[in-house]
């Protein structure tokens, strides 16, 4: 499995940007493995699809803002930045857009932050390391 097996197109306007008011009306996508139709449901319908044995995984993780866009300092060329991880030191793990990117590469995001990529992981997911 690859990391791009994950990208995808999703419309802005299917994106939530705040919880729903009652968290059980968010929506939910169900989908039958045996015919592939798609089912539009709510979060409180969930128990009707479940079964004896299942498993039901919960994510608690915290989404923050971490979508940066910046300009490549010898190109100004667009780069998009999400944010995963800090590690400490004004180093964070992100991910970038499919753009060619380079050790040393300096990304600006304002006169006041930019960053340099000092090391990639694995395809798109770089390290990189802040300054002010």
């Amino acid at each position: 499995m690859k990391l791009k097996d994950f990208d995808y197109h999703l419309p802005k306007e299917l994106i939530a940007h705040k919880p729903a008011d009652k968290r059980d009306r968010s929506r939910l996508m169900v989908v039958d493995r045996q015919s592939g139709k798609l089912e539009h449901k709510h979060f409180f319908d969930l128990p009707d699809y479940l079964q004896p044995g299942d498993v039901l995984v919960v994510n608690k993780t915290k989404v923050f803002p971490a979508r940066l866009i910046g300009n490549r300092l010898v190109t100004g060329g667009k780069m998009e930045v999400f944010l995963l991880q800090d590690l400490g030191g004004g180093i964070w793990q992100a991910l970038i857009g499919n753009r060619r990117k380079q050790l040393g590469q300096v990304i600006d995001f304002s006169r006041e932050l930019s960053c340099e990529i000092i090391r990639s992981q694995f395809g798109r997911v770089i390290s990189l390391a802040f300054r002010r």
